[in-house]
C-alpha cells in the first residue's frame, strides 16, 4: 500500500508540472550553443536547474540572440538569454534579483598591437566588429561615435579583423576563448586582448507583454536562491569552467 501511494504521489506531481519555453542563444558557447540541435551551455544548465527545484520543465528553442529577444518582446517567449539590463533594453524587459554570472566584454586586435588598456572613449572613430544585437555595456553601446561593423557570429568578426577589414572585434572573454580554441588553425596565436569595455551581469530577460513573464521570473528567482544555496551552482560552474 505504502508503495502503491508513493507511486500515485509522484505520478500527481508529474502530471501537475508546469512546462515553458525559454529562448536560448545559439551562438554562445560555452554558455549558451547549439550542439546537435540542443541547447547547451553554463547558462542553460544553471536555468534548467533553477526551474526544476521549482517543479518547472524548460523546453530551450534555439535561436540568433537578436529574435531571441525580439519573440520575447512580443510576448511569444516567456524569456530569452544571455541578456544585459542596460539603457537600450533594460525597460523593455522584466529582471530576475541575481544575474546567472559575471563576465567581461572585451576588445581585440591583431596579436602585433601594441596597444592596451582600451576602452570606449578610446575606441571612437574606430571601426570595430560587434555581433547583431548583443549589448557591450552601455559607455560602448550608447557611444555613437565609435564605427560598428556589425556581424552575425563572433566567427564572422574575427575574420574581418584577421583580413584587415576592421580594427577590433569585441567579444565576450570566455566566448572569445572557446572559439579561438575551437578554431585554433585559423585564430591560433592571431590576437591579443587591448582592453575591456565593461564587465556585465548576464540575466534572463522576461517578457513584459506575455500573459506568463512575472509569473516564471517569481519562480526562478526561488529556484535560483536554491541552486544557490545548495552548492549546486557552483558544481555546475566547475564542470564548464
Amino acid at each position: 500500500m505504502k508503495y502503491l501511494l508513493c507511486c500515485l504521489l509522484l505520478a500527481c506531481r508529474l502530471s501537475s508540472a508546469e512546462t515553458i519555453t525559454l529562448g536560448a542563444e545559439d551562438d554562445w558557447a560555452p554558455y549558451s550553443s547549439a550542439v546537435e540541435r540542443s541547447a547547451r551551455g553554463f547558462a542553460v544548465d544553471v536555468i534548467r536547474e533553477a526551474f526544476a527545484a521549482v517543479g518547472v520543465t524548460v523546453n530551450f528553442e534555439l535561436l540568433p540572440y537578436a529574435r531571441c529577444l525580439d519573440d520575447t518582446r512580443r510576448g511569444r517567449l516567456v524569456g530569452c538569454f544571455d541578456a544585459v539590463p542596460n539603457a537600450m533594453i533594460g525597460s523593455s524587459f522584466l529582471w530576475h534579483d541575481h544575474p546567472l554570472f559575471t563576465t567581461h566584454m572585451n576588445v581585440y586586435a591583431l596579436s602585433g598591437s601594441r596597444e592596451s588598456g582600451l576602452g570606449a572613449r578610446q575606441l571612437e572613430g574606430k571601426t570595430v566588429g560587434v555581433e547583431r544585437g548583443y549589448e557591450y555595456g552601455d559607455e560602448f553601446d550608447l557611444d555613437t561615435k565609435i564605427v560598428r561593423r556589425i556581424v552575425d557570429k563572433n566567427v564572422q568578426g574575427f575574420r574581418m579583423l584577421l583580413a584587415g577589414r576592421i580594427q577590433y572585434m569585441a567579444a565576450e572573454e570566455r566566448i572569445a576563448k572557446a572559439l579561438f580554441t575551437k578554431e585554433a588553425a585559423e585564430f591560433g596565436g592571431k590576437f591579443k586582448l587591448v582592453g575591456t569595455v565593461a564587465t556585465p551581469g548576464l540575466f534572463i530577460a522576461f517578457s513584459k507583454t506575455g500573459p506568463d513573464g512575472a509569473k516564471y521570473l517569481q519562480k526562478f528567482n526561488r529556484g535560483y536562491a536554491i541552486l544557490r544555496d545548495s552548492g549546486r551552482y557552483k558544481a555546475i560552474e566547475a564542470v564548464w569552467f
